[in-house]
């Protein structure tokens, strides 16, 4: 099945041309570019295009079957924004009049390119998907308030809401977006939780087994995979562990990520938590290395405070690791509570600590929570989630 229409896809991760003509952008984005070309014939981009050789974390795309790149002009400060802001609209609308199809997103700085299509929807024809897969502008709870975080909310919520209404086709990755935009309409909707990994990642149950086995009777290992900001409830973590130093139990704590919070873990691991020792690593590329690191842990730490779906969980579920993670919604949308997944409230360093001490005092039990998730995992892969959306799109948008 493929789609032979004009597609294309709007996107703020840029593509980096060099000297010689190459384009590169990141490896994550180009492995989803080259799912798409498997069934759409007809694969547009729309997105910035930035010219520099700096390439060497890069994935080169030069042979990949795009048929054609509409630039855009990358925006990094207020100025470039208001500068670039024409010049990208006129961009947008030549991609829109040349596309029978438009894939655009909630996302992006410094405003989702969905805006603009927006604004295009009465003038011209087209089919549109919206994938809504983040909400990064959403204020929480907890959040700190601010002129501009306010802004940012009001806009995204309610110009989001007439993009999603105005799509032919809309596809969130949890059920929270769904009903945050539309309540109980279902028409032409669908649920596609974003899965990352790879069929040939998956760990078999041997090899789980096997390596249950030779673990023993070891201290329990939590690693801590994430981007180091505060809405991935770092702070919330560290509170966590400074409540596990009270309880008399043993574990050992991995903290791996990149981010402004760095130097405050760095400091952090170098105090005495009685038996929980906390270490840091530097981070591993996604991919081969990246799982084969996880098989070594029993237990993936995810206290999100935010209510994204983070791919960690799939990650976990893919080499049967448990998890233990907050239940916000997108997290509630892909466990199975007590079976895959020990879920606290978000939020709640008492309940991060209360369960972290339930997982080192029954290893078996966290055994049965990685089984689990294995099984949980088989044929939720990056490929899978493709393939069920080109189901989806054939089906809502008659092609």
């Amino acid at each position: 099945m493929t789609i032979t229409k004009s597609y294309t896809n709007f996107i703020s991760i840029p593509i980096i041309k060099n000297s010689i003509g190459e384009i590169y952008t990141d490896p994550l984005w180009a492995k989803d570019i080259k799912l798409h070309l498997d069934y759409i014939n007809c694969f547009n981009l729309c997105c910035p295009m930035v010219n520099h050789n700096e390439t060497g974390h890069l994935e080169n795309i030069t042979h990949y079957k795009i048929n054609e790149i509409f630039p855009l002009r990358k925006d990094d400060s207020l100025f470039s924004i208001v500068k670039n802001i024409i010049p990208n609209f006129l961009s947008v609308i030549k991609a829109c009049k040349k596309s029978d199809i438009v894939h655009s997103s909630g996302a992006g700085w410094a405003f989702p390119l969905s805006f603009y299509i927006l604004f295009l929807r009465p003038f011209i024809k087209f089919q549109w998907v919206i994938v809504i897969e983040s909400s990064f502008w959403l204020l929480g709870k907890n959040d700190r308030i601010s002129i501009r975080k306010i802004f940012v909310h009001i806009t995204h919520k309610y110009l989001l809401r007439f993009c999603v209404k105005s799509a032919d086709a809309r596809i969130f990755t949890q059920s929270f977006y769904k009903t945050l935009f539309l309540g109980n309409e279902t028409n032409n909707t669908m649920i596609n939780p974003a899965s990352w990994v790879n069929q040939e990642n998956l760990q078999s149950v041997e090899n789980f087994n096997l390596l249950n086995k030779n673990k023993g009777n070891k201290t329990l290992e939590f690693i801590f995979p994430s981007r180091l900001i505060e809405e991935k409830g770092v702070y919330l973590l560290l509170n966590a562990i400074r409540l596990l130093k009270n309880m008399d139990i043993v574990g050992n704590v991995t903290i791996i990520g990149d981010g402004p919070l760095k130097s405050q873990i760095i400091d952090f691991i170098n105090k005495d938590y009685g038996g929980i020792k906390v270490i840091y690593l530097e981070p591993v590329e996604y991919g081969t290395r990246f799982f084969k690191l996880l098989q070594h842990y029993d237990i993936v730490l995810v206290p999100n405070l935010k209510e994204e779906q983070p791919r960690i969980i799939f990650d976990a579920f893919s080499q049967g690791v448990g998890v233990i993670a907050s239940d916000t919604s997108g997290i509630i949308d892909i466990v199975a509570p007590n079976k895959n997944a020990f879920i606290f409230k978000a939020g709640d360093a008492d309940a991060l600590a209360v369960a972290m001490a339930k997982a080192i005092n029954n290893p078996a039990l966290v055994t049965k929570l990685g089984l689990a998730g294995l099984s949980y995992a088989n044929g939720k892969t990056h490929a899978q989630m493709h393939q069920d959306r080109l189901e989806f799109l054939q089906s809502t948008l008659k092609l």
